[in-house]
């Protein structure tokens, strides 16, 4: 009995290739599914030397969609597949998609249809019908076409992978109360300490400059309170995380928001153009979008400023549950930002469903990257599905001049941090 395709491949496997940076560098696995051999030549001498990301391509053929279920079975972490439509039966290929997703479960590798008989797949029909993430004629492919497609691919699948490992490397903050029952006479003692801040309005905001990382133009400016309390200083996030009186966030909400406006009224003032746009945290958890748009639109005319002028940072938890209300203010031209991207499980569907403006990196995945190579591959990532889904990314925490040349190659729009500015008190 002869051998299948992909396991006649196995002896290239283990011979070392010259793209590798080091002995430990993994090559990226790629399989191609074509009954046609001559596709397979002609694949594999044009992807002979391609690597990406410093490590090899190693591609693997199969001649048949059964071929191919049973690599797959045996084979786990293939990056890309390149599929044929019509091999053994006219919609093989599409089986084998469904199998791939539904029986194996398996949403991350990344599937590219490839056809020369597009009038058994239109691609309509298959776009739509099947979860693929790219279809293209193979009178299409040109060398150099097909390079770009494998690397984007690979691109793709390595931001899944990143986004995976940055859940499991997010160290929990210094008080990780988000899940535990509320102490209430913690609460009651830390609403007393918030109350007095706000008549006394003695708490502090540092003005953080968001710059642009390609003209080094000022773009915005976060604003980040610090309130005095017994428990000492504490930011908003952890004020959201030890209460869930909505009286006290939404009064502390306001008193942000009407002092977002000022700033970015006194910025207009000034004749500064393009005036800097605001950047805020929301705390409300149980805010409704009525009111939570009434509250940005009455602060807004209190100072006389169109949308444009303001950007809320919003949890993905807390956009998720306001994602009208963020339609409703991206309307007005506010713009919204999802804060502290990289520590939250947010699946890529609900990604793209939420729609912000911006994607800002939490600054565990900022704070040296250039010398932290976990750190690199996740901010990389995260920049590059930003760039994907269509919206700036910002790096939070940029700290000395290599994370910030970093940045400034891979593409990151705008930067925050030491490295930019200092945190000026207002």
């Amino acid at each position: 009995m002869t051998a299948p395709s992909w396991l006649r491949s196995e002896a290239a496997r283990a011979e070392p290739s010259g793209t590798l940076t080091g002995p430990q560098a993994p090559p990226w696995h790629v399989l191609l599914v074509d009954d046609a051999p001559e596709i397979h030549e002609v694949t594999r001498l044009v992807l002979a030397d391609a690597a990406y990301s410093g490590r090899p391509v190693e591609l693997s053929s199969a001649l048949s969609a059964a071929e191919a279920r049973a690599y797959l079975a045996a084979h786990s972490g293939t990056a890309l597949i390149l599929l044929d439509v019509v091999m053994e039966a006219d919609d093989a290929g599409l089986e084998l998609v469904r199998h791939i997703r539904d029986t194996l479960d398996d949403h991350d590798v990344q599937i590219i249809l490839r056809t020369g008989q597009p009038g058994m797949a239109p691609e309509r029909d298959v776009i739509t019908r099947y979860e693929i993430n790219g279809y293209f004629l193979k009178t299409e492919l040109t060398a150099q076409k097909l390079t770009s497609v494998v690397v984007t691919g690979l691109r793709t699948y390595e931001t899944i992978m990143a986004l995976r490992r940055a859940q499991t490397l997010a160290i929990a903050p210094a008080i990780d109360d988000t899940d535990a029952p509320i102490d209430r006479e913690r609460e009651r003692a830390l609403r007393t300490d918030l109350e007095a801040a706000l008549r006394a309005d003695t708490w502090i905001v540092h003005a953080l400059p968001q710059i642009d990382l390609a003209s080094n133009a000022l773009r915005g400016i976060e604003m980040q309170p610090v309130w005095a309390t017994k428990e000492g200083a504490l930011s908003p996030e952890r004020i959201a995380a030890l209460t869930d009186d909505a009286a006290l966030l939404l009064a502390l909400d306001k008193a942000m928001l009407h002092r977002a406006c000022m700033l970015a009224r006194e910025c207009h003032d000034s004749g500064e153009a393009p005036a800097p746009r605001i950047s805020m945290p929301l705390m409300s958890k149980h805010l409704g979008d009525e009111p939570l748009i009434a509250m940005v639109q009455a602060a807004l005319a209190e100072a006389n400023l169109h949308g444009d002028a303001l950007d809320l940072q919003f949890s993905g938890a807390l956009l998720d549950a306001r994602r009208e209300a963020a339609r409703a203010l991206q309307a007005l031209g506010v713009s919204i930002t999802l804060a502290d991207f990289g520590l939250e499980r947010i699946s890529l569907p609900d990604l793209q469903a939420l729609r912000p403006n911006r994607i800002k990196i939490h600054s565990k995945f900022v704070s040296d990257v250039a010398h932290q190579h976990e750190r690199a591959v996740v901010a990389r990532a995260i920049v590059a599905l930003a760039h994907t889904l269509g919206v700036s990314a910002i790096a939070d925490g940029v700290a000395d001049s290599e994370d910030l040349q970093f940045f400034r190659w891979e593409g990151c729009d705008l930067g925050q941090g030491d490295a930019l500015a200092i945190a000026r008190r207002v």
